[in-house]
């Protein structure tokens, strides 16, 4: 056990900038701390099962033998496994859901959100509860066993196995596709082009919903300084946990006033004529008019309810605005990239000077900021085409050899490539494998981890729940993301060991152990090599075929799949539009830096958004 906790210590702490580095590059400005913690916590448990796996193989020896209370005999990772398993589910079924709920909660303190959400899960898993007793007594009635725990993790674990291939069908053949894209500059600036009409109108669309919660608010604070002015406010009004009527409101005002000074909301303010419909309502445009007065002509107050209604409003409509136009930056920067490939319009980075009486630590910036430069430089011009089409090939093998594994798991011969390729590494009956076993076995379940996540946290149907790219995904989408990838871990694994048909029946692997209860429901469990290769091999078609993208065109969901899938006509006339589009852009930001640099300052664009030249193909 000892030699175990040796390996695992130094590659679990690897594993943690992965994930730390991770929600970094989701996370949208403003996501609070506590959040990006906890979701890189989850990220990380997840990643731990996929080289904890590889470990676990290693170990695997076959045996006989049974402990004293007649359980097979199992191996030094069964503590890791059960440490793993039972904390991811309790993050992925109690903590991460719960989390979710309070931050969508527009109450104004926390005890009320909290209480929000314990509400709110209680009624759930009250329902779900009922659910899963029936489950419980139909499954027990079958199998003549009322032992509750096993027939849970069954359920639990054949719901991860049911999404996973879903997710690995589509992320076999979507990966590969990808990286070749990344490898034909003129075809992803085209792309970029006509993503740059949805990006757009969706920046606008995010700036007037924003505008109408604005209006609301100041509608409903004009109310409320009315009726004080009329001595018409009870002195003893309700409030909201701890904080006084007063306090809501200006807590609420205060959220109103943290995105007025956004560039793009700014920019794009001019456009309001365009949603006012030509109303002559007296109050401020996008109020509905739900708090404006009673029968009897006397204004009703906003009560607490209606503020946090408007409070969680005006946080969704904040997020979607800050994840908009990080979208838009990203863009733009990625056009500018693609369309500098294009042209080879790249000049070669100089070298610093610096003074000799400069200090050591600026010697030592200077230097690493010019060989990064560099780095870049060369990346961009020589390197990216060439090393995408290499890895777009090695992903494709990768894609065709799991497919075939999978397509080969009812069969009752092992015609896995990946498991002929581990024999070769296997030690001898007794003995435990060496280095290249576990490297052998990681590649694999890595490259069918890479698909499933990739494709969880690009799948639109989740909504404002997917991730959106860089900086763009609020604390909601973190959550609900980290929930889901720690879910998969599991039932990933399980298909995985399906997939090689490695035997663990008379020997002490630790995750065949812990996962045996999948046999309880022989639907779920035995019978999943039957159809889980035919629902991969579905998706992998139907992705292949852009059935996707036509899908979500035909359901009319916004997404850069469905974009891409016009008539050319179509997409050629959205190309001009978005060259347009980006030129006028490049225009304002021109001009808003002149005028700033003639002011003495700095572009709140340039604060806000630095420069990522090479960001989205790296």
């Amino acid at each position: 056990e000892m030699n175990v906790l040796v390996t695992l210590v130094p590659l679990f702490l690897l594993l943690l900038p992965l994930a730390v580095g991770l929600v970094q590059h989701y996370a949208s400005p403003g996501t609070s701390l506590w959040v990006k913690a906890l979701t890189a916590l989850s990220f990380w448990l997840g990643f731990g099962g996929i080289v904890l796996l590889p470990i676990d193989l290693s170990l695997t020896t076959s045996t006989g033998e049974q402990n004293h209370d007649g359980s097979a005999e199992v191996n030094a990772t069964y503590l890791p496994w059960q440490l793993t398993y039972w904390s991811t589910m309790f993050l992925a079924w109690m903590i991460l859901p719960f989390v979710r709920k309070a931050l969508q909660n527009g109450h104004f303190t926390v005890y009320t959100r909290l209480r929000g959400a314990i509400q709110f899960h209680l009624r759930f898993y009250m329902f779900v509860s009922v659910a899963s007793v029936a489950a419980i007594l139909f499954i027990a009635i079958r199998l003549h066993t009322f032992n509750v725990v096993p027939i849970l993790m069954a359920l639990s674990n054949t719901y991860g196995l049911l999404l996973s291939s879903l997710l690995l069908g589509y992320g076999l053949v979507d990966v590969p596709r990808k990286m070749w894209r990344h490898s034909l500059p003129d075809v992803e600036l085209r792309r970029t082009q006509i993503l740059a009409n949805a990006a757009d109108e969706a920046l606008f669309e995010a700036v007037w919903e924003l505008q109408d919660c604005e209006d609301e608010v100041d509608a409903s604070v004009n109310k409320i300084d009315r009726c004080k002015a009329n001595m018409e406010v009870d002195q003893e009004m309700e409030s909201d946990g701890s904080m006084p009527y007063e306090g809501c409101v200006q807590a609420l005002v205060q959220r109103r006033n943290q995105t007025a000074n956004l560039r793009e909301l700014q920019n794009r303010r001019t456009k309001r004529s365009e949603r006012s419909n030509g109303s002559s309502s007296d109050e401020p445009n996008g109020f509905d008019g739900k708090l404006t007065s009673n029968i009897d002509g006397a204004e009703d107050i906003p009560t607490i309810s209606d503020l946090a209604a408007l409070n969680a409003r005006m946080k969704r409509a904040q997020s979607s605005l800050v994840s908009a136009e990080q979208r838009w930056t990203e863009l733009v920067d990625r056009s500018n990239l693609f369309s500098a490939m294009v042209n080879s319009d790249f000049e070669l980075p100089s070298t610093g000077r610096i003074a000799p009486t400069a200090p050591l630590l600026t010697k030592v910036n200077t230097h690493l900021s010019t060989i990064g430069s560099k780095l870049q430089y060369l990346w961009v011009t020589k390197l990216i085409c060439p090393v995408s089409r290499l890895l777009a090939m090695v992903f494709a093998v990768l894609s065709g050899l799991v497919l075939w594994s999978e397509t080969t798991m009812s069969f009752s011969w092992n015609l896995s490539p990946f498991a002929l390729f581990l024999s070769l590494f296997d030690g001898q009956d007794g003995e435990e494998k060496g280095i290249m076993f576990r490297i052998a076995a990681l590649v694999p379940l890595l490259y069918m981890s890479a698909c499933v996540y990739s494709s969880l946290f690009k799948i639109s149907f989740f909504g404002p729940y997917c991730l959106r790219g860089y900086k763009q995904s609020h604390g909601v989408a973190l959550t609900f993301n980290a929930q889901y990838l720690i879910r998969m871990q599991f039932p990933l694994g399980y298909n995985y060991l399906l997939m090689l048909k490695y035997d663990t029946s008379s020997t002490n692997c630790a995750f065949s152990a812990l996962m045996s209860d999948m046999s309880t429901v022989p639907f779920f469990g035995t019978s999943f090599s039957v159809y889980a290769p035919l629902l991969i091999l579905c998706l992998c078609c139907f992705t292949l075929c852009n059935g996707y993208s036509r899908l979500l065109a035909l359901l009319g969901i916004q997404h850069e799949d469905a974009i891409l899938s016009g008539d050319q006509e179509t997409l050629d006339r959205q190309v001009s539009e978005g060259i347009v589009l980006l030129r006028r852009h490049t225009e304002r930001t021109n001009r808003t830096a002149t005028d700033d640099e003639d002011y003495g300052e700095d572009s709140p664009s340039e604060k806000s958004s630095p420069s990522r030249w090479w960001y989205g193909v790296v």
